[in-house]
């Protein structure tokens, strides 16, 4: 196939297919007339010009606050006292009236003794005058004994300037009861050490049953301690809490 053909059979290919289709497009169909489009103009217009604002009227100058008025302070009268009456004076007594041949009433003679009140009937022992009064006869003499030494009062152990040590172990005797009950522990005593050495006033703060407290009070009696001190003077002192202890294996 030549050239010319090949062209002659596309130019008719190309006219029958414009054909098929046009002749399609006219079977659509047909739309509407589009209307025209409108034209819309927009101006701007100004606004128009704002009345200016009417001034504020001028506020009125305040009013002097008139000063308040002074209030009187009404005085309270206290209310008067009632009169007390005058206290009468006691009417004196009148002394008894004095006679001149009056004498004075004799003083009880005293009874020298005891009264029959405190005597019994039976029984034996001295015999005991008896009298309302137990006060010497006129012109003897009360015996007197023979005046004992006079004790110091005690110091407290911070006021001593040496404190008062025993002498030896001031230990306590195990009793028979504590030993078989197996008590063991601490007597805590409280006691005053004289200026000589020897104790007093020996008083039990915690104790032991079966015996044990009066054992360590006993022992403390027996037991020497060398006097305190303050400032080189002996004197006694008070010693509080002082404990003897019991122990079994220490029991003979």
């Amino acid at each position: 196939m030549s050239g010319d053909q090949k062209l002659l059979a596309c130019a008719a290919l190309s006219v029958a297919g414009h054909f098929a289709l046009a002749r399609g497009l006219g079977r659509l169909p047909g739309q509407p007339d589009r209307p025209p489009d409108r034209v819309v103009s927009i101006s701007v217009v100004p606004p128009p010009a704002l009345a200016p604002p009417p001034p504020a009227p001028e506020a009125a100058p305040p009013r002097p606050e008139a000063a308040p008025r002074p209030v009187r302070a009404e005085r309270l009268r206290a209310p008067r006292p009632a009169p007390v009456p005058a206290a009468k004076p006691a009417p004196r007594e009148a002394p008894p009236p004095v006679t001149a041949n009056a004498t004075p009433s004799p003083a009880p003679t005293p009874v020298f003794g005891v009264t029959m009140q405190s005597t019994s009937q039976a029984g034996h022992g001295a015999a005991i005058p008896v009298g309302n009064t137990l006060a010497m006869r006129p012109g003897r003499a009360a015996p007197l004994g023979p005046a004992g030494p006079v004790a110091a009062a005690p110091v407290g152990a911070f006021e001593v300037t040496s404190m008062p040590l025993p002498q030896g172990r001031c230990a306590g005797a195990y009793t028979e009861d504590a030993k078989q009950a197996g008590v063991e522990g601490t007597v805590v005593l409280d006691l005053v050490v004289g200026d000589d050495g020897r104790t007093r006033d020996i008083h039990v703060v915690s104790g032991l049953p079966h015996g044990l407290s009066e054992a360590a009070t006993a022992a403390l009696r027996a037991c020497r301690f060398t006097p305190g001190e303050k400032n080189g003077t002996r004197v006694s002192v008070r010693l509080r809490g002082f404990k003897i202890q019991f122990v079994l294996q220490n029991a003979s």
